[in-house]
């Protein structure tokens, strides 16, 4: 509940106790002189008490018996009008008047009887009903004027000095109670007056105007009701706010309901989202969610509102807007299988200017009617100036807003994929390239481009037949191709665009299935045809130029590569390599001087994954096993002040330069495991696991001696073996580093002693996280992304394995 919402329900709940004060109040004065005075004492009041006890008791009993009372006659006037105009026209006849002079004489008769009843019925009305009217609505004031008068007249007594002495005292306590009602009923009518000040004061001050008129006018309605239903029964707010009061209007049967609590609704959500305080936003939507999907009783109430976004409805288009913004907060919760209509009223928000301004139902001028049937008879384009294009840019926002909500569960993307024409509509915005870029903001339909990729980047992403059809219509659509390459190759346009650019095209190459692999990834730029390969080339010049790109765009674009690389096999990873002469010299450099660790990680990846699939002996192999060296070097050497990658590096290519020391050695901070990212560092442990595991690697140096790396890492196994899923990771990596140590050296420089203590550390950590490794692999194994075969093994596995390999080998193997 907001906090406008606990206000309203608190004074709400304030003037109900008011009223039942007043009521309470009003039985004993009715009992008092009906019991008291009337039947005791009535033969001995004086005339002034007498009618004004009498006055008092009629007045009690209206105010008592019907606390509606107020309420009902306000509708006294409709009445009245009604009255009159069925005298009128029961009088007048049907027919004209011909000019006879007997007619003539009818006519006049029966106009003067009009006029006579209507003097008669204005009569009745001034002397009777009004002051009627008046006594019943101000009687407990008039009664507590009264009773202020006769206090301070102080004349009260009775006609017989005997029974006097009992008769003041009665007087002044029906006087008194009067009093004290009239003052509570004049405090509750100047609560009542301050409602309207109340309820603008409740709406924040950073709001626009027009909304802050329409939640002004939805706290208002809420109150008004509120405080009736509290006047009646204090009780009526538990477990009522905006949202339950909306829902059930909605719910209910009469459409005026329907509307308004659509406006309530949509009022309560802005109210809260204006504030920007997730805690109460998360609460807000899931009892929205609760009343409105899990609740028996508002079964109704979703289908309704996705009638209201159906551009053939009844409803104008601030409704289908303000329907549509309450549907997005739904949309992750829906199943479009349990409303078959619903991807038809969805997609209509999505439809072109002409259907937009044709779907208005109710013009709101002759003109405006007339223009509007012009359009749908002659089809004529109108023109997207003024209000109406902000407004059908604004249900356009919200329609793809939904679709991407919806994008998110499995079984919509089928369901949007077998919707007829809806891909192409979804990628309209992105196909007709709508981004001005000439302009450095790209114009003011960058949002609606921004939006339309981020539901194509759901779709492309969906899994099974229904991902592989859906990648398959995006990549065959040419523009779509050309305008994501130019998002991705302009500098002016925002990150966020160009991530996004990158993650779809990155799909749309590798098709996670497999299905027609890079065969219909064929894109057109400039009339030009490219194949995938230059898609790739773009990625590796974004990631290893530090100079021209932010460090979150190569951050994407390493990630790209590295999934390229890991599910695209030797064919990825050869035309990664032979994208340029220079590339595993430019992916080394960034592994060791890159400040950013994401693109630290990327980097590690992509040599692990190049390390795997690419083995063809040439010239780009030998540029691979030099940096791969190199970054081993650095690694095993951490924390060992007698050697670093450059001996490792010379030894191996049989070269010594020690006038010109290597810059790369200042460049690699490794020296404490402990303080790197888990990410990172399990990075770097399966690029050392994957080297070790492939004969890419010529032997090592026996002078080296790593036996404080392995106690680094021994120590940091230890740090880590908390049951975290970053913690599994790094265990995994080290585990899987082990094992490939142990099948690569059948003698070295390894000790037995550091193996042993740092594979008792991972079966210790793999005890304190026995239960997430397990429910992490089967969430992997029922998953098609996972990403390593790391992820489908357990620790606990890797761990027996290491520990059979470590007794297998032979010690004089590892006792150095």
């Amino acid at each position: 509940m907001g906090d406008q919402e606990y206000l309203i329900n608190g004074y709400a709940v304030w003037v109900g106790y008011l009223s039942m004060a007043i009521s309470g109040l009003g039985f004993l004065v009715l009992t008092w002189t009906t019991v008291v005075l009337l039947g005791g004492f009535v033969s001995e009041l004086h005339k002034e008490d007498f009618w004004c006890a009498a006055f008092i008791t009629l007045v009690q009993t209206a105010g008592i018996f019907d606390v509606t009372l107020n309420e009902k006659l306000g509708y006294m006037e409709d009445a009245l009008l009604g009255f009159l105009a069925a005298i009128s026209f029961g009088i007048v006849p049907d027919d004209a008047p011909s000019k006879s002079c007997a007619q003539d004489l009818l006519s006049f008769l029966l106009f003067f009887s009009v006029i006579l009843l209507v003097l008669v019925q204005v009569m009745v009305l001034a002397i009777i009903l009004s002051p009627l009217a008046i006594i019943y609505v101000l009687g407990i004031f008039m009664s507590g004027v009264i009773s202020w008068w006769r206090l301070i007249e102080h004349d009260h007594g009775g006609n017989s000095d005997e029974k006097a002495s009992n008769l003041a005292p009665a007087l002044q306590i029906l006087y008194y109670l009067a009093l004290l009602q009239g003052v509570l009923f004049c405090y509750r009518f100047l609560l009542t007056l301050t409602e309207k000040k109340f309820s603008k004061t409740l709406v924040t001050e950073d709001s626009m105007a027009t909304e802050d008129s329409e939640v002004q006018a939805v706290l208002y309605n809420y109150l008004r009701k509120t405080r009736r239903g509290c006047e009646k029964d204090p009780t009526f707010t538990q477990g009522r706010n905006l949202v339950t009061h909306a829902v059930d209007k909605i719910g209910s049967n009469s459409p005026v309901d329907c509307i308004s609590g659509v406006k309530i609704l949509y009022a309560a959500i802005c109210m809260v989202e204006r504030k920007n305080d997730w805690s109460n936003v998360h609460g807000q939507r899931m009892l929205i969610k609760h009343l409105v999907l899990s609740t028996s009783s508002s079964r109704h109430v979703l289908p309704k509102l996705l009638e209201m976004l159906d551009s053939r409805g009844l409803h104008d288009r601030k409704g289908r807007i303000q329907a549509a913004m309450i549907v997005e907060r739904l949309a992750f919760y829906i199943n479009l299988e349990q409303f078959p209509r619903s991807i038809q009223h969805i997609s209509s928000l999505i439809g072109t200017f002409e259907q937009y301004s044709i779907a208005e139902p109710y013009p709101r001028s002759r003109d405006g009617y007339e223009q509007h049937l012009k359009l749908q008879v002659t089809r004529r384009r109108p023109s997207p100036a003024g209000e109406l294009g902000k407004a059908y840019k604004e249900l356009l926002l919200q329609g793809l807003s939904i679709l991407r909500n919806l994008a998110a569960d499995e079984n919509n993307c089928r369901i949007m994929s077998d919707t007829r024409d809806l891909v192409c509509k979804i990628m309209a915005p992105v196909t007709c390239d709508l981004l001005d870029h000439t302009a450095d903001d790209h114009g003011t339909w960058c949002e609606v481009v921004g939006r339309s990729m981020e539901v194509m980047s759901h779709l492309s992403g969906a899994q099974g037949e229904t991902g592989a059809k859906l990648r398959r219509e995006i990549s065959s659509c040419a523009e779509t191709i050309g305008t994501l390459l130019r998002i991705l190759s302009c500098k002016n346009c925002k990150e966020e665009l160009r991530q996004r650019a990158i993650w779809i095209l990155a799909r749309l190459y590798m098709d996670t299935n497999g299905i027609n692999r890079s065969a219909g990834f064929h894109l057109l730029k400039n009339e030009n045809s490219c194949c995938g390969e230059d898609f790739v080339g773009m990625l590796v010049n974004i990631f290893t130029r530090d100079n021209e790109y932010s460090s979150s765009i190569r951050g994407y674009a390493g990630e790209a590569l590295s999934n390229i690389c890991s599910l695209g096999g030797i064919s990825d990873a050869t035309t990664i390599i032979q994208t340029s002469g220079d590339v595993v010299d430019s992916l080394t450099q960034v592994l060791l001087h890159e400040e950013n660790e994401t693109c630290r990680q990327a980097s590690a990846e992509i040599l692990e994954r190049l390390c795997t699939h690419y083995t063809k002996d040439d010239e780009y192999l030998h540029k691979l096993k030099k940096a791969i060296l190199k970054v081993i070097g650095k690694i095993l050497s951490c924390g060992d002040g007698t050697h670093n990658g450059e001996d490792i590096e010379s030894q191996c290519d049989g070269t010594q330069e020690n006038n010109e020391p290597d810059k790369d050695a200042q460049g690699f901070q490794v020296d404490t495991l402990s303080t790197m990212s888990s990410n990172l560092l399990s990075s770097l442990l399966c690029l050392c696991g994957a080297v070790y595991n492939t004969p890419l690697v010529v032997d090592l140096p026996p002078q080296l001696d790593a036996s404080s790396f392995l106690n680094n890492l021994r120590d940091m196994v230890v740090k880590r073996s908390g049951p975290t899923v970053e913690n599994l990771s790094v265990c995994k990596a080290a585990g899987n580093m082990v094992i490939s140590m142990l099948k690569y050296y059948s003698g070295g420089f390894f000790k037995q002693e550091h193996f042993g203590s740092l594979i008792e550390a991972l079966s210790s950590a793999s005890e304190n996280m026995l239960d997430l490794d397990y429910s992490v692999v089967c969430s992997s194994a029922s998953s098609s992304e996972a990403r390593s075969k790391l992820d489908r093994r357990t620790l606990v596995s890797l761990v027996r394995e290491a520990k059979e390999l470590h007794a297998m080998a032979p010690s004089t193997s590892l006792s150095g």
